[in-house]
């Protein structure tokens, strides 16, 4: 059910998505989304999206463990061109659409700032054991986390992932 969650976030938002939604898609028993929810919408959205911003995370983590932070950034929009192509552009950062989330579902949202958070926290850390202050760490890696999430809203709503190329391009500039 979580994963059918993220996918239907990913697609249509959180506010869109209602229990009996995410039912029908994961195949599950009705009574089964109370059984494990017993939140509600509230508690799975949440649920959800701390699984998909763990999941993106542990992307993080493996980019900038194999490639200096540049390479890293360039392999995440890579993934995320991805993720925009095959759902032709239907799909995007399930993370970002709990940051939108209406106020019913405002745990979505905290999970969602703690997520983006996280994601900063590990690009600076390697940007800093590559020689960048602490402050000019973080603020790097706000930049990339904000630009890259921005790009992805505006390359699904133009139907291209040439906003999101550029911004990449700018962000290697900026980290190389």
């Amino acid at each position: 059910m979580l994963d059918s969650a993220i996918v239907l976030f990913r697609e249509r938002g959180v506010a869109a998505t209602s229990l009996r939604d995410v039912v029908a898609h994961s195949g599950a028993p009705r009574g089964s989304i109370y059984h494990h929810f017993p939140g509600g919408k509230q508690e799975l959205a949440s649920e959800a999206t701390r699984r998909a911003g763990d999941s993106i995370a542990r992307l993080f983590t493996r980019l900038v463990a194999s490639a200096d932070p540049a390479a890293a950034v360039d392999r995440l929009v890579d993934h995320w061109s991805g993720v925009l192509l095959d759902s032709d552009f239907a799909s995007t950062c399930p993370v970002a659409a709990a940051a939108l989330a209406p106020d019913d579902t405002d745990g979505a949202r905290v999970a969602a700032g703690v997520a983006f958070e996280q994601w900063e926290d590990l690009l600076a850390g390697a940007l800093r054991e590559r020689g960048a202050t602490p402050g000019e760490a973080a603020d790097r890696a706000a930049l990339v986390v904000s630009a890259i999430e921005g790009a992805l809203l505006v390359s699904r709503a133009r139907r291209t992932d040439a906003p999101l190329r550029a911004v990449g391009r700018e962000l290697v500039r900026q980290l190389a």
